[in-house]
């Protein structure tokens, strides 16, 4: 059997998330059916991680497995032929027999941007804000979040683990005048964490949360003294590191 790997991009703005949902429009369960149809054989693809409904990525990667001897070209130039225009394979390669896509990532990047005029070319991947936070005060609460933390108070309550401890390798603000970024990469992350985090860090930046109290909520593991999740639309998995 051939192990493919695919690095992909996509516009999450009109998927139900990465994950199969019965009845729901998923970039997993496109990709599956679109293999599938091509190859005639039943394939299951597996993702670096789920993004949820309106999450994009720059740099999913996913394999699978194949018993059909084609070249290589066929599944980015022939697949890409039978995606639609919110979907696109990037990169095919062949993998390692054992290659994983996601027990095998070393770490994951994702970017979170915000703008603050109406802009019909970026809306659907970024926050529109109406109002301004103050920067000093982001970069002061970014730097606080690195390192090993138990991150139970940026998680959803749908959290389905029992490990809340993540790795936190760089977190950092970018401000332009029309577009704020906060990039962060680390060795997991928990469902719904980067939102909440830019939720929270947004809600102290413009003082309606005491950002000293940023350390008291991490030690307090409680998802209700965290800040509101920020939209989905401003999330973007930008790389897989193996």
């Amino acid at each position: 059997m051939r192990n493919i790997k695919l690095n992909i991009e996509y516009d999450g703005t009109d998927f139900a998330g990465w994950q199969v949902q019965p009845g729901q429009r998923t970039v997993q369960g496109l990709l599956e059916e679109k293999l599938s149809s091509m190859l005639e054989e039943k394939i299951s693809v597996l993702g670096s991680g789920r993004t949820d409904a309106g999450v994009h990525a720059a740099g999913q990667v996913a394999n699978f497995k194949t018993s059909r001897d084609i070249p290589l070209k066929a599944f980015d130039e022939g697949l890409n032929s039978r995606l639609p225009r919110d979907v696109a394979i990037l990169q095919a390669e062949e993998a390692a027999e054992d290659f994983h896509s996601r027990f095998d990532a070393q770490s994951r990047r994702y970017r979170y941007q915000m703008i603050f005029r109406r802009s019909p070319l970026r809306e659907r991947c970024a926050w529109r804000m109406t109002y301004r936070a103050d920067p000093a005060v982001l970069q002061d609460l970014a730097g606080q979040i690195l390192g090993q933390h138990d991150f139970t108070a940026f998680a959803s309550a749908q959290a389905e683990v029992n490990n809340f401890i993540c790795r936190v390798e760089k977190a950092e603000w970018s401000f332009a005048d029309d577009r704020w970024t906060f990039e962060i990469r680390a060795n997991r992350f928990l469902h719904n964490m980067v939102r909440i985090l830019v939720g929270t860090m947004i809600d102290m930046a413009r003082g309606q949360m005491d950002h000293k109290d940023l350390p008291n909520i991490l030690a307090a593991k409680d998802r209700t003294l965290a800040g509101k999740t920020a939209p989905a639309c401003g999330l973007c998995l930008m790389e897989v590191y193996y």
